[in-house]
């Protein structure tokens, strides 16, 4: 990918700057030269410290790798040089700041998004028609087995966890054919309780191909935002992990608490022992999600869901190696600097 260069004084403020810069900030030349460079950007940190004014004060360079920015409506990544130099006249030392985004960001390519979303949307629609009828054959199933298996108590509580489910997926259908909004049940989730319930629902799934499941669960705040949307999200990438094991292998789950300056995010990591992507771009993967390629459309859901919330999906995978995907989604009132 192209660099994208800009200069910085010893107090952080833009001395030179490439207009290619614009498709990360929104501002050129004229807009960006004089403001500190952190009124575009987040703080660059390099070991918890703000990194350019430590490279101008040790005259040393830092590279920074896979740095998140975002790009108009989505984020990207970018690995970043910064490197000590004299201004002009030799009496001072600056520092030159290069990115390197990991993949483009244009308008073309946010129009050319926008067209397949549309698109997905249509289909979505007919989809949620479609479901309610079997989904209602469902539901008498599973009340029938409830009823049927009452003495048996795994049984019962494994019917009853179902018929919740099935009743809160009615629900967020007749909402997606009747609404727009997309938060009406946003609330503080607690990730870990959600996690231990997502466990009991795959658990038939594992068990039958022999997958192992690890949890690694840290003390982390809750987080705002749907639990049903959340859940939606962790199930799709958790089935495309299981469908990358046809038997035996690992799942591991952990949750975390990261610095994303500038503020903190919850992140929940998902590996598995599988397959493996063929990662040659995070974009590439993504995009063959939407056409029903690779591993479905499972991880295309995930990435804008995450994305509504204002949060980051990362896709790290090797063939032959597994996969991970981390989803981080930011902690709105702890900030970066707070002590936790």
């Amino acid at each position: 990918m192209k660099e994208l260069t800009f200069t910085v004084d010893r107090n952080l403020r833009i001395r030179s700057w490439s207009d290619d810069l614009k498709m990360l900030t929104g501002a050129d030349t004229s807009h960006a030269v004089g403001k500190k460079y952190t009124d575009l950007f987040p703080p660059f940190l390099s070991h918890d410290k703000e990194a350019v004014g430590e490279v101008i004060k040790r005259r040393r360079s830092v590279n920074l790798k896979q740095s998140h920015f975002r790009c108009l409506s989505h984020y990207r990544e970018a690995d970043i040089k910064i490197a000590p130099i004299r201004n002009s006249n030799g009496s001072g030392h600056h520092a030159q700041i290069v990115l390197v985004p990991s993949e483009p960001c244009s308008v073309g390519q946010q129009l050319i998004d926008a067209q397949k979303l549309i698109a997905i949307g249509k289909i979505a629609a007919t989809l949620a028609h479609g479901v309610r009828n079997p989904l209602n054959a469902i539901k008498g199933a599973v009340v029938y087995l409830r009823e049927r298996y009452s003495h048996e108590k795994p049984m019962f509580e494994f019917m009853e966890i179902l018929e919740a489910e099935i009743s809160r997926l009615e629900n967020f259908i007749s909402r997606f054919l009747t609404t727009t909004t997309l938060d009406s049940d946003v609330s503080f989730v607690n990730v870990n309780e959600l996690i231990e319930k997502i466990k009991v629902l795959i658990s038939l799934q594992t068990y039958t191909r022999d997958i192992r499941c690890e949890y690694v669960l840290d003390d982390i705040p809750p987080i705002k935002i749907s639990a049903f949307h959340l859940e939606q999200a962790l199930l799709n990438v958790i089935n495309n992990s299981i469908e990358a094991m046809t038997s035996g292998g690992t799942i591991t789950i952990r949750t975390a608490l990261r610095s994303c300056p500038p503020v903190y995010c919850i992140a929940i990591e998902i590996s598995d022992t599988g397959a493996g992507l063929d990662l040659s771009s995070r974009s590439a993967v993504l995009d063959q999600q939407i056409r029903g390629q690779g591993r479905g459309f499972g991880l295309f859901l995930a990435d804008e869901i995450i994305k509504y919330y204002k949060g980051h999906l990362k896709i790290h995978g090797e063939k032959g190696k597994g996969t991970t995907v981390t989803f981080l989604l930011p902690v709105k009132d702890i900030k970066d600097g707070d002590s936790l």
